[in-house]
């Protein structure tokens, strides 16, 4: 599929060193990177020309069946998200370090995340299971009766309330029993030089197709951290309070062969080979917004057995004789980038079901006129928060 015409999410969570010492913070970062990644290059290609996704949210919210899973469906889990090569409660431990992050977010932006479990009243949860989520996950349990139709209205309205009414309808219909996870994130945060919307200007923009569509293209000059290789320019623009920023990557060959590299590669090199320099920077203004079903493309990563009916072990969920097995990850996607800042939000949902790089010193001028790689980051651990592809501004 070509994968030059969509927007890609990588959420990777801030991890506080100090108060987890035994966590690795560039080696959980860069699995966190490879599964992002990874899921990209996985997904099933669509007539839209932008496909959204956040990875960290899809992380959390498998975080939370990986911790209800057993046997043979925790390993295919575990390799799916990158933690494979810990154990189960470093696993675990490194969720809850991801959680904590959220909580700590930065005075200058709004960064938050919310869980939460619905169990169908006719379930006898495992309670094991739910102390567990409850402790690393901060999510709440709340029992529905899942075949009264109000309760898909009831689980839409704590998602469009934990995303600011970004993601206003993740369910269509009411949940199947047993048991709903849901992952909700907010991101909002205002750039540290606005770009003046007395310098926008109209331009062209080259799709991946050849064809040319006329896009408001914003406009900024001044010093910037920035690097050229042999394979892209990259400029960071920072955003109030200067530790979250928007890596913007403009390819020298296709997106996809990017993303193809990036995944290969440590982000923290990446980052780090940024240095000052003084350029022009043209960046279009877009608003995206995206819905899916990840289930073939987590299958395709090796999550197929927790999609089996017969197969799938989750015997850790609930005290029922049933095999329990992951219906369907539902997922919803915003993202808005503008003059001030940018603005993203995300849904995640598992609907559990039974059976029966190189600096550059020279000034630089960058016009993202085709398609480019965006990354929104906290450049003071290296983490990264979002990571995407644009290749219709206006798709």
């Amino acid at each position: 599929m070509s994968r030059t015409g969509f927007l890609v999410f990588l959420w990777v969570a801030c991890i506080q060193l100090s108060a987890y010492g035994s966590i690795e913070m560039d080696k959980l970062n860069d699995r966190a990177a490879a599964f992002g990644f990874s899921l990209i290059q996985n997904l099933e290609s669509s007539e839209r020309p932008n496909l959204v996704i956040s990875p960290a949210s899809v992380q959390i919210a498998l975080g939370m069946a990986f911790a209800g899973a057993t046997g043979e469906t925790a390993d295919a889990i575990s390799r799916a998200l990158g933690v494979s090569t810990v154990s189960r409660e470093s696993a675990l431990e490194e969720f809850s370090a991801l959680q904590t992050a959220f909580e700590q977010p930065d005075e200058s932006l709004k960064l938050k995340t919310a869980n939460a479990v619905w169990v169908d009243l006719s379930v006898p949860l495992n309670e094991e299971f739910a102390s567990d989520v409850a402790k690393i996950f901060k999510a709440k349990f709340e029992r529905l009766r899942f075949n009264d139709p109000e309760s898909a209205r009831q689980i839409n309205e704590w998602v469009s309330a934990k995303t600011e009414g970004k993601i206003s309808r993740l369910l269509q219909a009411p949940p199947s029993p047993p048991m709903f996870l849901a992952d909700a994130v907010y991101f909002h945060a205002p750039w540290a030089n606005p770009f003046l919307k007395q310098a926008d200007t109209e331009q062209p923009f080259h799709l991946a197709d050849g064809s040319t569509l006329k896009v408001t293209m914003m406009k900024q000059n001044g010093h910037f951290q920035y690097a050229k290789t042999p394979d892209y320019e990259v400029v960071f623009l920072p955003y109030v309070g200067n530790r979250f920023g928007m890596y913007c990557f403009l390819p020298d060959g296709g997106a996809d062969s990017l993303v193809a590299k990036l995944r290969e590669s440590d982000w923290s090199e990446v980052s780090a080979s940024l240095r000052p320099s003084r350029g022009s920077v043209a960046l279009p203004k877009f608003t995206v917004q995206y819905d899916a079903t990840l289930n073939q493309a987590l299958t395709r990563l090796g999550m197929g057995i927790a999609f089996d009916g017969q197969r799938a072990q989750f015997t850790k969920m609930v005290n029922d004789p049933h095999r329990v097995f992951i219906g369907a990850v539902l997922h919803k996607t915003f993202l808005e980038v503008n003059e001030e800042g940018s603005t993203a939000a995300a849904a995640t949902g598992v609907q559990m079901r039974t059976t029966a790089i190189i600096p550059s010193r020279e000034e630089f001028n960058l016009v993202f006129d085709r398609p480019f790689l965006v990354v929104i980051a906290d450049r003071d651990s290296g983490t990264i928060l979002f990571i995407g592809i644009i290749g219709d501004p206006k798709g």
